[in-house]
């Protein structure tokens, strides 16, 4: 048996349909079949052309049938028919031709992007559906046949395995033997929708993991196990897509296909505006997050919204996620300061301010994405252990100034300096978080700070007026954290911020070294300073505010103090 088809045979097929089509180059040759990339001289499009060469051969009526059988599906993700026909002894078909590759050449680069295999597995799973409302089973999908086109969209070739093909299959039917197929297809059963359930999955698997399922009866190994950033939701679907017995698995590829979409994430522009209400939050917020992104647990909640610790499938790395509640976004107002001021926030790059990596927003809700800080915030760590040693808050404001210090420089305020949006990392590491949100919620002109957006026991008397605010509203603030964070409580406090006020412009500040006699005298100046009422009074600017910590810290004689200090 010869592996390519006569010399003359193929010569002779060219020869006749040389009028129609311009012969570019060939692709494929088996004994009976050729494929071209070529040229329809009559559409005015390049084209796959595919020949059989061998009329008396059993191979062409399977030929023409699984023509028929492409011909009958009009799907995206299926190749498409564009004609057919026998001239002389040869019969030939075109199908669009796909600029891309196969699966498989794909996955000698490795393992798919996990966005891309999900988007993948939309694609796919919809042709499916498309087939079996037509009574088509595909049988055997394989990475070889299975291409994808420079957008990445999946699209079926190899239909010669259907179930509208076995009456007509000749010896190449042995090539269901493969793990891409259903146990009972390689078994040389006809199939139903299930078998192609297992087929996608198996490719999907294979896109995932870059190790090809047990299609020997072994056991499957989650996938989670081989690439630990596929998402939970996905390996659970992938391993009922992948069991045994065809009961067992989706009965068909919409099931599957919605519980991937309903648990792993899918989003498509709803027909109308969501419902701003909170029920369902959080599969609403997984839908529109689609395939970007997994959501791992909530992290915290607030007047703003929620914060989510989440797992970015593109870059295979841990995230936060903070998502403002629907009620704010309804005001459009607030969308565009937002997004201007999450713009700004992102130019900013400190190692002591929490980075911003995107923004986004779908189907009524809007987020963006920050790193992840492991750790706890000052107001929690606070409660859980009491106030902070002289030494710790003394690291706090070094690095607070300094990352408002960069901030400040880049004309950004930051306006709402609070223990909960300054994070403290597992070596003590301070980072400072949302910067500019303040602003873009309340949207004020000057920011003033409200009990909604703000928080009044650290805003600055200007702030809680309604007046302008500049780097030194920021000052004030983080002087209030620093004596929360020797006292644990703020320096003002009251039930409303016009009880905050009214104790503000007083300027009777609580003693310090009364209550914390391990306080230096210098540093509670340092932060008095800091938190003069009236903003000419304060440091003009963190750089200043630096100077003056520096000159009361920085000496040996400091140090000896703080260690002769009683406890």
């Amino acid at each position: 048996m010869h592996d390519t088809p006569p010399v003359d045979l193929l010569g002779g097929a060219l020869k006749a349909l040389r009028g129609s089509f311009r012969f570019d180059h060939v692709v494929a040759l088996s004994r009976e079949r050729a494929l071209y990339h070529a040229y329809d001289l009559v559409l005015k499009r390049p084209v796959a052309l595919r020949l059989h060469l061998i009329p008396e051969s059993p191979g062409r009526a399977w030929f023409l049938r699984e023509t028929e059988t492409l011909a009958a599906l009009d799907h995206p993700a299926v190749r498409h028919v564009y004609a057919a026909g026998e001239v002389e002894s040869y019969a030939y078909r075109t199908n669009n031709w796909i600029d891309g590759e196969s699966l498989a050449d794909a996955m000698h680069r490795g393992p798919r992007p996990i966005p891309a295999v999900m988007s993948l597995a939309r694609d796919l799973l919809s042709a499916l559906e498309h087939a079996h409302a037509r009574n088509i089973i595909i049988r055997r999908i394989v990475p070889t046949t299975l291409m994808l086109d420079v957008s990445g969209r999946g699209v079926v070739t190899d239909l010669r395995h259907a179930n509208t093909c076995m009456a007509f299959e000749t010896t190449e039917a042995t090539q269901t033997a493969t793990p891409f197929c259903a146990p009972e297809v390689r078994a040389g059963g006809v199939g139903e929708p299930a078998s192609d359930v297992y087929a996608i999955g198996a490719n999907l698997y294979y896109a995932l993991t870059g190790q090809e399922p047990a299609g020997d009866g072994g056991a499957l190994v989650p996938p989670r196990k081989l690439r630990a950033a596929v998402p939970a939701a996905v390996e659970r679907v992938l391993v009922r897509a992948l069991r045994a017995q065809p009961g067992d698995r989706y009965f068909t590829a919409t099931e599957m296909l919605e519980d991937l979409v309903v648990d792993a994430g899918a989003f498509h522009e709803p027909a109308a505006e969501p419902q701003l209400v909170d029920a369902g939050f959080e599969r609403r917020l997984r839908r529109a997050l689609g395939d970007d992104y997994e959501l791992l647990e909530e992290l915290g909640s607030g007047g703003f919204g929620r914060v989510y610790r989440a797992r970015d499938l593109g870059l295979e790395r841990e995230v936060a996620i903070k998502v403002l509640h629907p009620a704010l976004t309804a005001d459009l107002g607030v969308v565009e300061r937002f997004r201007r001021e999450a713009q700004l926030a992102a130019r900013l790059s400190h190692p002591n301010i929490v980075g911003i990596y995107d923004i986004q927003g779908r189907a009524g809700l809007q987020w963006y994405v920050m790193e992840l800080v492991l750790g706890e915030n000052l107001a929690q760590r606070v409660q859980r252990h009491g106030a902070l040693s002289v030494a710790a808050t003394e690291r706090l404001l070094t690095e607070a100034l300094s990352a408002l210090e960069h901030a400040h420089g880049k004309g950004l305020v930051h306006r709402d300096l609070k223990p909960e949006n300054t994070l403290i990392e597992p070596d003590g590491r301070l980072r400072i978080t949302d910067f500019g949100l303040a602003l873009a919620l309340r949207g004020e002109r000057f920011g003033g700070a409200t009990s909604r957006s703000g928080t009044p026991q650290f805003a600055a008397p200007e702030q809680l007026l309604g007046e302008r605010v500049d780097p030194r509203t920021d000052l004030y603030s983080l002087g209030a954290v620093a004596y929360f964070a020797l006292l644990g409580r703020p320096p003002f406090d009251g039930i409303s911020p016009e009880a905050i006020l009214a104790q503000q412009t007083t300027d009777k500040l609580p003693r310090l070294t009364e209550q914390r006699p391990d306080v230096p005298r210098e540093l509670e100046e340092v932060l008095r300073g800091a938190v003069a009422s009236a903003p000419d009074d304060r440091y003009p600017t963190a750089h200043a505010f630096r100077d003056a910590l520096e000159r009361v810290t920085g000496g040996l004689w400091h140090k000896l103090l703080l260690l002769l200090r009683p406890a």
